[in-house]
């Protein structure tokens, strides 16, 4: 019984010391631990958490892509700059040209987050700029542009589907990106990464921990990033569309 009674103590002594004690977290990543999440929910001084979307129309299809970031300034200090280097990209002459005239950039958003990641406002940007390419693939395609931590693991990396483009932007024979395409892709996301500058912190969240890498609702920033020459299927984008079905002749 003394043991279990000092067993317990001990364990109160622990949970007590997690209000008192940062854990510290890898080289170069930004942590939202137990702790720091504590001391948000007290008001202390914590760098915001911020959620960042971007989308439009291909057609009648809805798309969109998202990031997280950290950043000291506000909500609005973000936005101009999430929504100035997303419009930068979306005109950059020549991934325009790979665009269908059907894709469509209408909004760009940034909302602030709380210390789990959840949404409380939002500033949001409405924008007008369409892909200038003739005809269209089907609304599933995409391209990938894939953003990497320091963690070499599959949970170390984040993605966008950028979806929307011509046909002008396969390579012969039609399975890959084009190099031209692959390289107009590159220039329009450095010319969004030029603009944002260092507005913010893009990041890769881990909302549930792992059993020998990040703990739950913690960060790793965003260090660089590559675009796939691969066109991919992005089977959920086509979740909210009408199906119409032709019977066969039994």
């Amino acid at each position: 019984m003394q043991g279990q009674n000092e067993s317990a103590r001990l364990g109160a002594v622990l949970i007590g010391a997690q209000d008192l004690v940062d854990v510290v977290p890898a080289i170069g990543a930004t942590s939202c631990t137990a702790a720091t999440a504590a001391r948000a929910s007290r008001g202390d001084n914590v760098m915001p958490n911020y959620l960042l979307t971007a989308g439009g129309n291909i057609g009648s299809f809805p798309w969109s892509f998202t990031m997280k970031a950290t950043a000291p300034g506000t909500e609005a200090t973000v936005e101009t700059a999430w929504a100035s280097g997303i419009a930068a990209m979306y005109g950059s002459a020549g991934f325009a040209g790979d665009l269908s005239t059907a894709t469509e950039l209408t909004f760009t958003s940034t909302s602030t987050a709380d210390a789990a990641w959840k949404q409380t406002t939002k500033t949001e940007t409405t924008h007008a700029i369409s892909g200038t390419g003739t005809g269209a693939l089907p609304y599933q395609i995409a391209a990938i542009v894939t953003w990497r931590t320091n963690q070499a693991t599959k949970y170390g990396h984040g993605r966008w589907y950028v979806a929307g483009f011509a046909p002008v932007a396969l390579a012969a024979g039609g399975f890959m990106w084009s190099a031209t395409a692959t390289a107009n892709l590159v220039t329009a996301v450095n010319a969004a990464l030029t603009a944002w500058g260092t507005t913010f912190t893009p990041v890769v969240l881990h909302r549930k921990g792992t059993i020998s890498g990040p703990g739950p609702l913690t960060t790793d920033p965003i260090i660089k990033g590559d675009v796939s020459d691969k066109a991919a299927v992005q089977r959920r984008r086509g979740d909210k569309a009408t199906v119409t079905r032709s019977d066969l002749t039994f």
